[in-house]
Parts: C-alpha cells; sequence; structure tokens
C-alpha cells in the first residue's frame, strides 16, 4: 500500500510559475458628460475588442466628488455613499444582463449584515462615508466637497461563483448606467440640499495574458466563455396604514420568474420617511407590526411553517443568519443594533466618560432595540455626550430573509443550481401583520423585495462575440 505523506513533508511540491501576463489599472470616465446632480444618469462604456484582457470586477471602484450645496450641511445614511445610486443597470449590445432599482436600498441591508462596526468606522469610513458608531454616515458641510469610492458590487459581473475574470475581448462594450438619487432621500438635509457630482471615474483593475496564455485559454474553452454568477431583482409593495390592534394580512405578487432562486430579502420602510428630506430614507426599516410571514410558489409554501418574528426577533433573526449563510459564523458581528437609548448606565457605580469609535458611546450606555421597531421616526441617529445622558435614536433596522437554497450546496456551490426554480409560476408573499394596541397604528409601508437568483452569463467567441444572459 502506498503510504502518503503530509504536507508539511511534500518538499517536491513548490509554487509554479505563472503564465506570461500583466496587470494594469485604468480609469473609465463618462460618455454622457462631466458634471451631473442628483437624479440624473451616468453611461460609462467598458472598452471591449481588447484581446487576451480582462476585467477583474471584484477589483473594480467608481470614484466620483460631490459638492453640497443650498445653504445647509448634508447628513449620509448609514449605508454612506452607495447610497447615491438608485439603480444599477448593465447591458451589451442592446440587451439587459442586469437591472437593479432601489439599489442603494439593497446595499443598506446588506451591510447591515455583513459589515462590522470596526469596518464601517475605519475602511469604510475613508472610502464611503460610514460610521461606526451610530447608525448614519458622515456630515458634509454645505459648501464643501468630499470625494468617495464605492466597490461596483452586487452585480453578477462582480458576484461570479466560483471568481471569474471577464473577458474584454467581445465585441460589443459592457455598458453601465447608473441613476442618481433625489438628494431628499440619498441624505438626511434641510428642504432644498444639492448634491453635484463631478470627477466621476471607473477605476479598474485589468489583466493582460502573453498572445501564448490567451492562446491556451482559446483553446481549453473553446472560445466559449460560460460563468454562473448571482443576480438581484427588485419588486415592491405597499402596505397601507392600519389602526392599532388591528390584524392585517398582505398578499403580493413578486413577478419573480428565474431557474434558481436562492433567497428573498424583504425590508419594510414607512413611505412618509422614505422620501422625506428630513429623514433617514434608506435605512429607516420597520417591522410594520409583521407577525409572520412565507412565500408561496404555485400555492406551495416556503418553508411549510411560517417564520415567527417573535418578542425579541430570535427566530427572524435566525433565519437571516441561514439565508446569509452566517447562522455558525461566530465571528461576524455587525451594526445593526447601533442605535442608543437615551439614559446611560453607569458601571460600577460610575458616570462613564468619553466615548468609543467603535460600539457608539460610552462603556455602560445602554443601547435600545433599534431591530424591533414597529413604526420608527427615523430622524435622529441619537447623540453620545460625556455625561450620563445621550440622545435617543429612533430609527429602525429591521429586515427579515428566507433561504431556498438546498442543503446540497451549502449556498456555496460552484456548478450546482440549487435554489428554486419559478419559471412560469406564481410566486407570491404572505405576512401577516399586527398593530400593537397600545401605540399609534402602523402608517403606510412600502415594501422592498430584493430576489438573489443565479444566472449564466455567456460569451462566444466564435458566434455573436457579445455576452448575453439566461436566468
Amino acid at each position: 500500500m502506498a503510504e502518503a505523506f503530509s504536507e508539511s513533508l511534500a518538499f517536491t511540491q513548490v509554487k509554479k510559475r505563472a503564465v506570461a501576463s500583466r496587470s494594469f489599472r485604468t480609469k473609465i470616465t463618462p460618455s454622457n458628460g462631466n458634471t451631473f446632480n442628483a437624479g440624473n444618469t451616468i453611461d460609462i462604456s467598458l472598452p471591449a475588442n481588447l484581446p487576451g484582457q480582462y476585467y477583474n470586477f471584484n477589483q473594480c471602484y467608481l470614484k466620483f466628488k460631490v459638492a453640497v450645496g443650498g445653504g445647509n450641511d448634508v447628513q449620509l445614511d448609514r449605508v454612506g455613499a452607495p447610497g447615491f445610486i438608485k439603480r444599477m443597470q448593465i447591458s451589451t449590445a442592446g440587451a439587459q444582463i442586469y437591472d437593479c432599482n432601489n439599489w442603494n436600498v439593497l446595499a443598506s441591508c446588506l451591510m447591515d449584515t455583513d459589515s462590522s462596526s470596526e469596518w464601517k468606522a475605519s475602511s469604510g469610513n475613508i472610502t464611503m462615508g460610514t460610521l461606526g458608531d451610530q447608525l448614519q454616515g458622515e456630515t458634509v458641510a454645505d459648501g464643501a466637497s468630499r470625494t468617495y469610492t464605492v466597490p461596483m458590487m452586487l452585480n453578477p459581473l462582480a458576484m461570479t461563483t466560483p471568481h471569474r475574470m471577464i473577458y474584454a475581448g467581445g465585441l460589443s462594450a459592457i455598458q453601465f448606467r447608473l441613476t442618481l438619487e433625489d438628494a431628499a432621500v440619498a441624505v438626511k438635509a434641510a428642504a432644498g440640499a444639492t448634491l453635484t457630482f463631478t470627477e466621476v471615474e471607473l477605476v479598474c483593475l485589468m489583466t493582460e495574458l502573453s498572445p501564448g496564455a490567451q492562446a491556451t485559454i482559446d483553446q481549453m474553452t473553446g472560445g466559449q466563455y460560460n460563468i454562473l454568477a448571482n443576480s438581484y431583482i427588485n419588486s415592491q409593495a405597499t402596505l397601507p396604514a392600519y389602526a392599532a390592534g388591528v390584524s392585517q394580512t398582505l398578499n403580493a405578487n413578486l413577478g419573480v420568474s428565474v431557474s434558481s432562486l436562492e433567497r428573498l430579502i424583504i425590508c419594510h420602510r414607512p413611505q412618509v420617511t422614505a422620501s422625506q428630506s428630513t429623514a433617514f430614507s434608506l435605512g429607516n426599516r420597520s417591522t410594520a407590526g409583521l407577525t409572520q410571514y412565507s412565500l408561496l410558489i404555485n400555492s406551495e409554501k416556503y418553508p411549510a411553517r411560517d417564520v415567527i418574528v417573535g418578542d425579541r426577533g430570535a427566530e427572524v433573526y435566525s433565519e437571516l443568519l441561514l439565508a446569509d449563510h452566517a447562522l455558525v459564523d461566530f465571528r461576524k458581528g455587525n451594526p445593526i443594533l447601533n442605535g442608543f437609548a437615551s439614559a446611560g448606565v453607569a458601571l460600577a457605580g460610575t458616570t462613564p466618560k468619553g466615548t468609543s469609535a467603535l460600539s457608539g458611546n460610552a462603556p455602560g450606555y445602554a443601547k435600545n432595540n433599534c431591530f424591533l421597531v414597529e413604526d420608527p421616526a427615523g430622524l435622529t441617529a441619537g447623540t453620545t455626550v460625556t455625561g450620563a445622558v445621550a440622545g435617543a435614536s429612533n430609527i429602525g433596522t429591521f429586515q427579515c430573509a428566507l433561504e431556498l437554497e438546498s442543503g446540497l450546496s451549502d449556498g456555496k456551490s460552484s456548478h450546482i443550481y440549487s435554489g428554486i426554480s419559478t419559471i412560469a409560476s406564481v410566486v407570491q408573499y404572505k405576512g401577516d401583520y399586527f398593530a400593537d394596541a397600545d401605540g399609534a397604528g402602523v402608517r403606510a409601508q412600502t415594501i422592498d423585495f430584493f430576489a438573489q437568483h443565479t444566472v449564466m452569463l455567456s460569451l462566444d467567441m466564435r458566434g455573436s462575440g457579445v455576452w448575453s444572459v439566461s436566468v
């Protein structure tokens, strides 16, 4: 019987030299202007017909400068600079590859669950203007300007599974169309605040292979590049206002027709604050009195038993972690409870002094449960002070999700379509609501649904020579 050595003793196994290639950085400017205002669109075309060259969208970011006007300072939402982008569209040769409305709301949801307070206070603060200590972003003074960089995330080109570079040798350019959010929604400020965007650039790290290396790729692929990737679809529903002590049921058709639906992210936002200039419109999310929810696909319920919100949200938050494949990731933290109550609680009988850049307040300050707020005002993230009293936050952070992938892949499959097919199916959300009898009822809510699903990106260099997508 042959015996095997530990890898620590495998002295003949050494790193091999990479194929001849080079990496370089390129900056691509918009094709439709140099200066943009809130509500405008930015068109950026990535060059095509570049044999042997590849885009790496995990190392690609959008850079822009924002100038504030209108006589008032502005406060970014806690998602930071991604809040400026309302809609992201990607197309090539007139065919749509990706189209996600309310992209900034999706970014806010995922940055709440996937980023830590430490990251928001350090890297995120420098690049995107996030804060690690409160449920808000940084302040930009009237008349000042600030340069931000935003990774080109949450689109199929950046979410390939497993990671793949995107070949730039196609015959048609890949076009990004970014719709900027209205100033009243993107930032918190007094009415009349203006945002002007200049120095917009898409910064890409590219790899160029030698002719011999590219010839090897052509031989292996036969000129066909097929890439699995994740993508998002947004749909919306409205929950009408209802009185305290009243039960409500909402059935909403989502219109999601895909071959592999992997998860569904659900967030409720009060309609008043969703477009209010003096509120945190993007990240102010509520429970709206939600008590339980499920998904119906051709009248079959997923999961078979409804997800219960409960008194402290333990079950609904566990389902949120399941959908994020993080239920047993005990190292993962997030700032979803960075709201704090109005009174500080002293430790060891002393008044806490100073503040912490990461935890949001001095040791002992009382946190409020901003995850389970029925109908938050969304007007202030609160303040911390040196004394024992802080300003209370009234922002809600509730969101929920459903995991729809099979256990076969555990959410990490690179070759298996493991979600649920909804092609030619009726997909419905069903939620049961009850307004606290001691409260004032629930205002009308906008509900955003973000369906994550698998797509196939294809490029046939011996056929049409342009990228196509199939769901």
